[in-house]
Formats: C-alpha cells, sequence, structure tokens
C-alpha cells in the first residue's frame, strides 16, 4: 500500500472528508488531493500539520517504494545529463565566437598600427585572447574534465550497499 492509500484510509477510518482535513491542517484541498493520489512528493510541512490532525506521524509512513525511488533517480540523472549538455553547448558557443572575432582583432590591431610599433610593443589583442581564453578553459574544464554529480552518485551507491 503506497503513501496515498495509507492517507485517505486513515483520514476516512477518522470521518473526515478530504475538504475537513484541509480546514483542519491547514493544508490546501488541492495539496491533499495530490498527495492521495501519489501526484506529488508531500513537505515536510504538509505531512507534519495533516499528521497532527490525524494523530500520526506521516513521516514515518512516506517511503518511496521501490518504483518511485527508481523513477526519482531517473529524473535526477535526466538533469544532470541535461546540465551537462548546457554546458558542453555553452562551450562550444563561446568557442565559435572566439574562433571569429579574435581573428578580427588582429587584423583590426594590423592595419591599424604603424609598422614601426608593431614589434616594439606587446600587442593590444593579446589581452582580450588571453582573458577570453582562460574563461574558455575554465568552461571546458567544467564542461569535459570535471564529472559534477558524480560524487554524489557514489556516495549514494555506498550508501545504498550499506542497508
Amino acid at each position: 500500500m503506497n503513501f496515498g492509500e495509507q492517507l485517505k484510509e486513515i483520514r476516512t477510518s477518522q470521518g473526515l472528508t478530504q475538504n475537513e482535513l484541509s480546514e483542519k491542517s491547514g493544508v490546501a484541498l488541492r495539496t491533499v488531493q495530490r498527495m492521495e493520489r501519489n501526484e506529488v512528493k508531500p513537505s515536510m510541512y504538509s505531512m507534519n500539520a495533516i499528521g497532527e490532525v490525524l494523530g500520526v506521524n506521516l513521516p514515518l509512513l512516506y517511503a518511496p517504494d521501490d518504483e518511485t525511488e527508481k523513477r526519482n533517480i531517473m529524473e535526477s540523472t535526466d538533469q544532470q545529463l541535461w546540465a551537462l549538455a548546457k554546458r558542453r553547448a555553452k562551450f562550444k558557443r563561446g568557442i565559435s565566437a572566439y574562433s571569429l572575432v579574435i581573428p578580427f582583432l588582429w587584423i583590426i590591431w594590423y592595419l591599424t598600427t604603424p609598422q614601426e610599433f608593431r614589434f616594439n610593443r606587446i600587442p593590444w589583442p593579446i589581452w582580450p585572447m588571453l582573458g577570453w581564453g582562460l574563461g574558455l578553459g575554465i568552461q571546458y574544464v567544467y564542461a569535459y574534465v570535471i564529472e559534477v554529480g558524480s560524487l554524489e552518485q557514489q556516495e549514494y551507491d555506498k550508501l545504498k550497499g550499506q542497508k
């Protein structure tokens, strides 16, 4: 029996309607309805407020079943992959812009700097090239080298194995 079914059974055994439970607990009627249909992950506030009215410790009853837990893990993994895809796309857009703008700056420098000054001073396009390049290097490491979320997954797997 899942959490929503248990909540409904407790509520009806005490002769309360969803509306009455909502009024007594201060939790929105829609939230109570969605909790009973397992459409939402109930907040701790909602569970405690409803549990007080029913005289039951609802957080102890709320333990996701294996299927819910697997779905939560998959959603978390999908979110991590989506975030990684966004970081990689951002890097690729950045490298494309860099490849177009930096040569253009060097051409401007070459055409506007008199020949006698070209090799006596540090050319100014070097600074945006280095600064932007450093930023792109950091983006590359963040998108392709560091596996964000992998440490959390390893710790989760360790804890799951201990049970």
